[in-house]
């Protein structure tokens, strides 16, 4: 994303919000209350609580919201790389919330009952992760090579499988002995490190290496090349001689990996530690497809992207006190993206 469209997707979002706030203070002020004094209020609300890192009691600087805002970005980040990595190969992968899931379901699960050494026990977590991810993502990628299954539909269907998947296991192989219908805990050698005394885990920071990894390999290399070759043009690609359905094979399997990736740093990193229902629930997969086409389908724009969604949520959740109900916040957040991505248009598809 160049700093022009950085620029107009950052006016088209404080446009957008400035809007969004008189809109929800018309059904959230309080008995007697103008509309213009409820917005402003949340106005105030945002600014100083989310926007500005506040005081706690010891007059000490309190980064909580921003801490929140990174982690809600973090799995938003690697989904939309995921689902960049698709697209750029002309592979609609709408998927990425059953890979997210196939990834946290297969890395909790070695987390769990693996007894790995210290040092390995991380490390095979968020690799058994991505191959999770990424063993979704191929029996996507098998039906449309041998049974002609438009992607699409097979990765759409599958988030729905995965969903299913998980709450059998919840009910059942997975359950904690003798209590809800939740996973045991990672085991502590298996979780992501966090910085200092806040919750935010090294996880973001991995989040941000693979962006730099994805934008390299587009990039950088032949195999990139090849990758965006096919999805700007696959007669022309293969007709320079690059294997089409090998390219988009690959794109499929990493774009799988990478959003497994993203649910094993969920159940590595972030509390309680373990898979619950409400992580088949948490959109990630498709928030995801939002931060990339909000980012450009780049590497760059994608955290910008998964940077401002995280800001979003955290800001939405902020109002909460202000009676402005989670769903009313989520719905505006909804409207919110879809009006930046009219105002902005950073990305058309392929006529």
């Amino acid at each position: 994303m160049t700093m022009h469209k950085a620029a107009r997707v950052a006016l088209a979002v404080t446009i957008c919000l400035a809007a969004a706030l008189p809109v929800l203070a018309v059904f959230a002020r309080a008995p007697g209350q103008s509309v213009g004094a409820a917005a402003g209020d949340m106005a105030r609300v945002v600014w100083h609580g989310v926007l500005l890192p506040g005081e706690n009691a010891r007059h000490q600087v309190n980064y909580r919201n921003w801490v929140n805002s990174l982690l809600t970005a973090t799995p938003i980040l690697l989904t939309g790389l995921a689902v960049t990595v698709a697209f750029r190969a002309a592979v609609w992968n709408i998927g990425a919330q059953g890979q997210y899931l196939g990834g946290a379901i297969l890395g909790a699960a070695l987390g769990i009952y693996w007894r790995a050494p210290g040092a390995a026990a991380l490390p095979a977590l968020l690799l058994a992760a991505m191959i999770g991810g990424a063993a979704v993502a191929m029996v996507a990628a098998a039906l449309q090579r041998w049974r002609g299954v438009n992607v699409v539909l097979g990765t759409l269907m599958l988030n729905f499988v995965a969903m299913e998947g998980l709450r059998f296991l919840l009910v059942g192989p997975m359950r904690e002995s003798g209590g809800q219908p939740q996973s045991e805990q990672v085991r502590e050698a298996a979780r992501l490190p966090t910085l200092g005394h806040t919750p935010l885990h090294a996880g973001f920071f991995l989040a941000l290496a693979a962006a730099a990894v994805v934008a390299f390999v587009l990039r950088r290399t032949t195999w990139g090349f090849r990758l965006r070759a096919v999805g700007e043009n696959p007669v022309a690609a293969r007709f320079a001689g690059i294997n089409v359905p090998a390219v988009s094979m690959a794109a499929l399997c990493l774009s799988g990996a990478l959003a497994g990736l993203a649910g094993g740093v969920q159940v590595s990193g972030v509390q309680p530690y373990q898979l619950l229902l409400d992580t088949g629930a948490s959109g990630f997969g498709f928030t995801g497809i939002a931060a990339a086409l909000l980012g450009g389908l780049t590497a760059g724009g994608v955290v910008a992207a998964a940077v401002l969604l995280g800001v979003l949520d955290t800001a939405f959740a902020a109002l909460q006190p202000c009676n402005v109900p989670y769903v009313a916040g989520q719905a505006m957040q909804g409207a919110i993206l879809i009006a930046v991505l009219i105002l902005t248009r950073p990305w058309k598809m392929a006529k």
